[in-house]
């Protein structure tokens, strides 16, 4: 007897329309065109003090800047979590606060972060500006976002003996899956 579990995508993600094969480059166009704004990814090594990830508003731009040190799997987890933030619209931290500036980057001048991203910033999305609830959102949509993105998928299918069948079955209605 084979045995296996769907994987069910919440409306958000159906929403989106992907295609078959989702890059990263697909995602960031994807929800690009639902906030109306271009997205750029940056990576940039950051000191382990700053979150990995975080979304610069421009006027005309949204720029996720990425910490370049991450290993390739969690640059790709963060850009996902950081789009999963957009899509559902999360609060803007505004960065014409040199505070907020200070909080986000503690290292750094105001001025200077201002002036590396060669345009005003309208604001950022920061962690210090989520909620609970909030953050849940961005990190399932996030995780979904990643299980689309990433290429290594193990297929949830299993040999299970006759005489078990009726036990799994049991704990897969105990755990909530569908029949």
């Amino acid at each position: 007897m084979r045995w296996g579990r769907s994987r069910r995508r919440s409306g958000v993600v159906a929403g989106l329309r992907l295609p078959k094969h989702v890059t990263a480059d697909t995602l960031c166009a994807v929800i690009s065109e639902q906030v109306g704004k271009p997205i750029h990814q940056l990576y940039v090594s950051m000191p382990p003090e700053l979150p990995s990830g975080w979304v610069a508003v421009r006027a005309n731009s949204l720029s996720i800047i990425i910490d370049a040190a991450a290993p390739r799997w969690l640059r790709d987890m963060v850009l996902c979590h950081e789009l999963a933030h957009l899509a559902h619209g999360h609060h803007l931290l505004d960065l014409n606060d040199p505070e907020a500036i200070r909080r986000l980057l503690p290292n750094l001048d105001p001025g200077a972060a201002l002036a590396a991203l060669g345009e005003p910033l309208e604001g950022t999305l920061a962690r210090t500006c989520f909620d609970g609830a909030a953050e849940r959102e961005a990190e399932e949509l996030g995780t979904e976002l990643f299980e689309l993105l990433n290429p290594w998928r193990g297929e949830a299918r299993w040999d299970v003996p006759e005489q078990a069948a009726g036990v799994i079955t049991r704990i897969e209605r105990a755990l909530g899956d569908p029949q």
